[in-house]
């Protein structure tokens, strides 16, 4: 399967778990040619299966090894917004770009990551009945910082919310950005799909890096 790509990384929920050993691991598998992004990383503060303090140990690790790597970051961050940037302005953005995925918080939380030339993805979330904050903050971001993602198999979209997440089923998301967006009839609608996918591959569809294509396979 020549066009799938791959992120690796650390999730917030493992971070108990990073050490040496594992950061070992994780440089091998960034080696790979495929793989075109570090992630998911960040903060979980819903579930918070690791503790904080290793959660954002780790997480300013893997910030310098994207940096090093020169790729970009996808970052898992639930509750946690203002310590994420916090920590990201201080060990500041990897040149080849942020992603915040499956985004579920309000425009004010998310603002300064925008200006800051961030992306952001919205998922099924935004169908859900009490997602208008999540709704209003899709309908500020630049179109060329939009992305629309599954988040499978998670997060189902209404009309399937709690049925396992597929990738068919972002019909239903993108349906509601269109209409959140104000994209009213078809060539709107075709052009914002449209960004949203080139945004998708011009962060994500890469040829490797000079780090990955200087080291040894």
């Amino acid at each position: 399967m020549p066009r799938v790509k791959v992120a690796a990384g650390c999730h917030p929920h493992n971070a108990a778990h990073y050490d040496a050993a594992l950061e070992e691991k994780l440089r091998a598998w960034l080696r790979k040619p495929d793989v075109v992004a570090l992630g998911e990383i960040g903060l979980d503060y819903h579930y918070d299966f690791s503790p904080v303090a290793d959660q954002k140990r780790v997480f300013r690790a893997q910030l310098c090894l994207a940096k090093e790597a020169g790729l970009p970051v996808v970052l898992h961050v639930r509750e946690a917004l203002a310590d994420a940037w916090e920590i990201v302005q201080d060990e500041g953005i990897p040149e080849a770009g942020v992603l915040l995925h499956c985004f579920t918080d309000t425009w004010e939380a998310l603002e300064p990551w925008i200006e800051a030339g961030c992306r952001v993805s919205f998922g099924g979330a935004i169908t859900f009945g009490n997602a208008d904050a999540i709704r209003d903050a899709a309908a500020r971001v630049p179109v060329g910082q939009l992305l629309l993602e599954t988040d499978a198999p998670y997060m189902a979209p209404k009309p399937l919310r709690g049925q396992k997440c597929e990738p068919a089923q972002m019909v239903f998301t993108a349906e509601r950005l269109c209409e959140v967006r104000g994209a009213d009839d078809e060539d709107e609608r075709r052009a914002l799909l449209l960004a949203t996918q080139g945004n998708a591959l011009e962060l994500l569809d890469r040829k490797p890096t000079a780090w990955q294509a200087g080291a040894p396979r």
